[in-house]
């Protein structure tokens, strides 16, 4: 490559434009630049722009480059995985393991696809060739107890506990802590099972700090932003092609999720994350970024066919997409105001389970207030106050759904969830566990389950072990 084009390029990484970023590394695709060993570099780029199809055209110019190397070949395997396509992810890792049967990482991903995609027999397979080679691997006894049941008695769960007590490095402990909590919460030793897991809290907590004055700040500066503005009109038309669910983590947002794309209509999108990207381009999350967009010349359509851009690299053009990100809370006032036909279904739980799921669940990304009691109490508080002020904003645009309703009377309230996306009834979405799906959330187990009851009062159970979170929320 020569210094010219790839002094633009470092130009356009220096000043964060991604528009400009994507459409050079497009261009250089479409000549077949020859950039050494750099396609891997920029597919990663790509990735993190959400333009998955350039993206694998980069990872794949980069396994063509040395056709028989593994790790190249590796390498494209990942990406297939993170844009979404799992069986081609699969397909891809395979016979790369095949060759390789003792390659423990190769295993472990395989084994995450496979649960990920409801193949568990497969994925316990692929978690067993790892241990195997390597008991200490943490994450891979992480992975593997979220889709196994211990009992009393249990081999694996003697396995275990063996393991949890050898000298592991520290970054396996953590995992290897929750592992053992869910281990020991399925045979009902509580206090044990409490005990693992503040211990893999406390060691996350370390390295995965939480700024609790910014999540305020931010909370507080929606509020301020949109208190009084004028929101277009819902147009509950049927046929919207956009549709959200939040609520805070293990409320619920997966199983209606799962609901809703069991309907041969709607895709599950999961934590899309592309609402990050809309408020970037638009300068922020209130009404005078989007009034100060306008005024460059560039109007609301622009980031609305960004984000549909954005999703239907994921998914086919057209299709209706349950968007469910992380802390949608705080960009309601976008996804309002761009998209004014766009339903918004918010679950809610009861806040002593809700905040017992959240400290019990190794959270992969992000979410970096659940690894401590107190600071889960102020991230639901901020969360209650978001919701109280758009279910004022919103009106009938935003059907609240109550966990302990939705699982007590699921064929109501999924009929009513379905009326208020602006579908036609269809019965696949009462039983959503027969839907064949890749799921990529700590929910991978529960959703191929028939709904059940069975997690209200979880938290309950722990009560006297959660006083911190129970002083900070309600004190």
């Amino acid at each position: 490559m020569t210094p010219a084009p790839l002094a633009d390029l470092q130009a356009m990484i220096a000043t964060r434009d991604r528009r400009g970023i994507n459409a050079l590394l497009a261009d250089w695709l479409d000549r077949d630049l020859v950039v050494g060993d750099r396609w891997a570099a920029f597919a990663e780029i790509l990735a993190q722009h959400g333009e998955w199809t350039l993206a694998l055209r980069a990872v794949r110019r980069h396994r063509a480059a040395a056709p028989d190397d593994r790790m190249h070949r590796f390498a494209e395997a990942v990406m297939l995985a993170r844009a979404g396509r799992n069986a081609d992810a699969r397909a891809c890792a395979a016979p790369l393991l095949e060759a390789s049967p003792r390659e423990i990482r190769l295993a472990h991903f395989m084994g995450a696809l496979s649960s990920e995609a409801g193949l568990f027999d497969d994925a316990r397979r692929y978690f067993g060739m790892v241990l195997d080679a390597d008991p200490r691997s943490g994450q891979t006894w992480l992975e593997l107890s979220a889709i196994h049941r211990f009992t009393q008695g249990d081999p694996l769960l003697a396995r275990l506990r063996l393991t949890a007590a050898t000298a592991v490095p520290d970054g396996a402990r953590a995992a290897l802590s929750y592992a053992l909590g869910k281990a020991l919460d399925d045979i009902g030793d509580i206090d044990t099972a409490f005990a693992a897991f503040a211990q893999g809290a406390a060691l996350v907590r370390a390295e995965r700090r939480y700024d609790a004055a910014a999540d305020r700040a931010q909370a507080d500066a929606v509020v301020a932003a949109w208190d009084g503005v004028a929101l277009p009109h819902f147009d509950h038309a049927p046929g919207p092609t956009r549709l959200f669910v939040t609520g805070l983590p293990r409320s619920g947002t997966t199983l209606v999720e799962h609901s809703l794309a069991s309907h041969p209509a709607v895709a599950g999108g999961g934590e899309l994350n592309v609402l990050s990207t809309i408020a970037q381009d638009a300068g922020g999350l209130g009404p005078d970024a989007l009034a100060a967009f306008t005024r460059t010349g560039r109007g609301h359509a622009e980031l609305v066919g960004l984000y549909d851009h954005l999703v239907g690299e994921r998914f086919a053009p057209g299709a209706r997409v349950v968007d469910k990100t992380l802390d949608a809370s705080r960009m309601l006032g976008l996804v309002a105001t761009l998209m004014p036909d766009a339903p918004i279904i918010w679950l809610r739980r009861d806040p002593l389970d809700a905040a017992w799921s959240c400290f019990h669940t190794y959270f992969a990304r992000g979410v970096p207030w659940s690894w401590s009691q107190e600071t889960i109490a102020a991230h639901f508080a901020l969360e209650d106050r978001l919701f109280t002020f758009w279910q004022a904003r919103l009106g009938s645009r935003l059907l609240c759904v109550d966990y302990e309703a939705l699982v007590t009377d699921p064929d109501v309230w999924i009929s009513n969830i379905v009326a208020h996306a602006g579908l036609p009834q269809d019965r696949r979405t009462l039983s959503p566990h027969k839907t064949e799906r890749v799921v990529l959330t700590s929910s991978v187990a529960q959703v191929r389950q028939p709904i059940s009851r069975s997690a209200i009062g979880s938290g309950h159970r722990y009560s006297r072990h959660l006083e911190p979170f129970l002083n900070n929320y309600y004190g």
